[in-house]
């Protein structure tokens, strides 16, 4: 036809055995100017309409808030795929990207929104670059609420494409499940595609920032950070920057956004006869999930919160009046008879079951204890991983060996959650607790970042106080010794008992836990120095036992060690397990440990 121009000159998109990961963003570039070129609106530029677009098919509380839902409740690292060189792109990553550029082209305006992970100003910040498919506007609107404000006329350093639409997705190569996602982390963006569970996009910037600050010279943690003045038993004062380490369902933002008062207060001196507002003083909340650890300082993540809420009762004083805020933003969270938002899990299902994973976006100011400022007011000096097993584990230990404490990190270990994924069951190893947001630098070289931290405080006088909490596990479960094949090896590892309740959920059967009352008033003590210890019985002087916690009777910490319970026969054959299972995790996610560490617990 007169005054067409060559089809060559209309080709933007490569064929799919060109594609590179540095051509996808040439790609995107150009598909964006082409339709600039023709008149149409390529991008919406932070959009100042972008709630009202939200708005439009949000669930609108009666006391203010929305919700929203997502297509997927939680997040699964099976179909994520972290792509470091063109060398490494396999036919199933090019073909998602050709579908996602494929479809950019025929989609309207993406929406771009420009945001800051990382305190403004510090070492820590990164400005992030979001563009969301516009059918989607409440995934980039809650994003925007986490980050801190970032400036459209700078570049970004990282980009991420959110296309939650399914798009002919191939299987990932590596696991076998479907390819949702796709992260490249020398090349500063991500793809996310068929999923519009809002932890896709957060911790997909995330991955970056963590990235970022190891080369900043800290080291990012999936941790909470909060802090409180102490009076202890001594009658000094100490400030305690307390980091929390958890993976997803163990309990990190309940203890990270935990807050003594008045509210709570009683139900202390009812059952424990202590106050512990006797004790405390300027309360702090700073961040709930990723954290970056210097030296001299921990630097939160993001502005907002994006926490798991199910179950959230008053008594978590903070976490209840942020999440019951009319300015708190949801997704999978029910509504009451009086249609204001629930958290009971008692309505909403996923695949059959009652919902173990509904989120809240939330504004840190809301908990009544933020002051504006995710920065610590100085260097960590207390850290606790959450580390809930079924076997052997204690309520809680004092970790006294660093590099005991280094393994104890490069292990990861947890209890499945549903929030981990529809799968999750059993105990897990995710190093760092963090294994699905690290790339780029391998899970080791922060494990050891870590551990000579550890040292060079132990050096300077002023050792970090490192423990290990059993939250969400069992003192002690019933259990059968099974042959499972690690490897080519076939062992024995005990394996937990689980019954499955009203609600569907699978529960570990018999032994006790620590409530979350007992856990905080740990906590409290330990930060006195109101706590007696004895060595482990096994591991001697690397960890330390509790034997008297003020507070706490003597026959209540007793039901909380697990040599009430076992042997120690059967204590060491458990434990030997563990230690065989976890090197053998070890070996595929944080290999190359120095022998010191990747040996502590040998006994």
């Amino acid at each position: 036809m007169r005054g067409m121009r060559p089809v060559a000159d209309w080709l933007v998109i490569p064929g799919l055995e060109e594609i590179t990961i540095e051509g996808f963003k040439e790609s995107f570039r150009r598909i964006v100017e082409l339709k600039e070129k023709a008149g149409l609106q390529a991008i919406l530029d932070n959009p100042p309409d972008l709630r009202k677009r939200a708005e439009l098919y949000a669930t609108k509380y009666r006391n203010g808030a929305l919700g929203w839902a997502s297509n997927i409740w939680h997040r699964s690292e099976a179909g994520t795929a972290v792509v470091e060189r063109d060398e490494d792109l396999r036919k199933e990553h090019k073909l998602l990207m050709l579908r996602v550029l494929e479809h950019i082209l025929v989609q309207g305006p993406l929406i771009k929104v420009d945001g800051i992970l990382g305190k403004p100003g510090t070492k820590a910040a990164l400005r992030c670059r979001l563009y969301c498919d516009p059918q989607f506007p409440d995934i980039a609107y809650r994003w925007a609420q986490l980050a801190f404000p970032g400036d459209p006329s700078k570049e970004p350093e990282v980009e991420l494409f959110c296309i939650p639409h399914y798009l002919g997705n191939p299987i990932n190569p590596e696991t076998g499940d479907m390819l949702k996602v796709l992260r490249f982390p020398n090349h500063n963006y991500t793809i996310v595609t068929c999923s519009s569970y809002q932890g896709e996009v957060k911790k997909g910037f995330l991955s970056h920032w963590i990235l970022h600050v190891y080369k900043a010279g800290g080291t990012g943690e999936h941790a909470a950070l909060r802090e409180f003045t102490v009076k202890r038993k001594d009658g000094a004062e100490k400030r305690i920057v307390l980091c929390i380490w958890g993976l997803t369902g163990s309990g990190k933002s309940t203890h990270g956004l935990y807050i003594w008062e008045k509210e709570n207060a009683e139900v202390y001196v009812k059952k424990f006869g202590i106050n512990p507002l006797d004790y405390v003083k300027d309360q702090e909340l700073k961040n709930d999930d990723i954290v970056a650890v210097f030296e001299d300082r921990v630097i939160g993540s993001e502005r907002g919160s994006w926490t798991k809420t199910e179950n959230v009762t008053p008594k978590q004083v903070a976490i209840w009046k942020a999440a019951m805020s009319p300015r708190a933003l949801h997704e999978n969270t029910e509504f009451d008879e009086n249609g204001n938002p629930s958290l009971a899990g008692r309505l909403f299902q996923y695949f059959g079951m009652f919902n173990r994973n509904a989120r809240s976006v939330f504004f840190l100011e809301d908990t009544g204890y933020f002051k504006g400022d995710v920065e610590s007011s100085g260097p960590l000096n207390m850290a606790v991983f959450l580390s809930p097993g079924y076997f052997t584990d204690y309520a809680w230990v004092k970790i006294a060996d660093p590099a005991f404490a280094a393994k104890v990190l490069a292990d990861g270990r947890t209890v499945g959650h549903p929030a981990q994924s529809r799968e999750a069951v059993g105990v897990i190893f995710s190093t760092r607790y963090c294994k699905p947001f690290t790339m780029g630098i391998p899970s080791t070289k922060h494990v050891l970042r870590f551990y000579e931290l550890l040292k060079k405080r132990i050096e300077k006088g002023d050792p970090i106080e490192v423990y290990q909490f059993n939250t969400t596990g069992r003192i002690v479960a019933k259990y059968t010794w099974t042959k499972v094949k690690l490897g080519d090896e076939e062992i024995e590892m005990p394996q937990p008992l689980f019954e499955v309740k009203e609600d569907g959920f699978r529960a570990p059967v018999g032994g006790t836990s620590p409530t979350i009352e007992e856990t905080e008033l740990f906590i409290l003590q330990a930060a006195r120095g109101a706590v007696e210890y004895e060595p482990h019985p096994i591991w001697g002087d690397k960890v330390l036992v509790p034997v008297k916690v003020e507070g706490i009777d003597e026959r209540r910490l007793r039901e909380l060690m697990p040599t009430s319970y076992l042997s120690m026969n059967e204590m060491k054959r458990l434990l030997k397990a563990q230690i065989k299972l976890s090197k053998y995790y070890l070996d595929r996610q944080c290999p190359g440990l120095p022998p010191e560490i990747y040996n502590a617990m040998d006994f």
